[in-house]
């Protein structure tokens, strides 16, 4: 592609903007989740709201409170749910900017 050809679409810079993702994992009307992708500030907000909290699971951590609940919680802290999938059990994606 030409020059002028790039000029024209622009270029990505993956630096310009920074986004962060983590994933909930639970059934709907489970007591506790499994969330992915926290860092350890966030590991302990959560844990000092959700009582019993911070158990390590494989690339995650357990949650005791409802999905609604932790995603709720995750809101207060800049993300918003940008999908979901699944039906008996769900996992819903949140993005929150740098």
């Amino acid at each position: 592609m030409s020059q002028s050809g790039n000029a024209m679409i622009g270029k990505l810079d993956i630096n310009d903007e920074k986004y962060y993702y983590v994933g909930v994992k639970a059934s709907p009307f489970a007591s506790d989740c499994i969330v992915f992708g926290l860092n350890s500030d966030e590991i302990l907000a959560l844990s000092k709201r959700f009582p019993n909290s911070g158990t390590d699971v494989v690339n995650g951590v357990m949650i005791k409170g409802s999905p609604f609940s932790i995603i709720n919680a995750l809101a207060e802290l800049g993300y918003r749910v940008i999908c979901s999938t699944g039906e008996a059990e769900m996992l819903w994606t949140l993005q929150r900017e740098s």
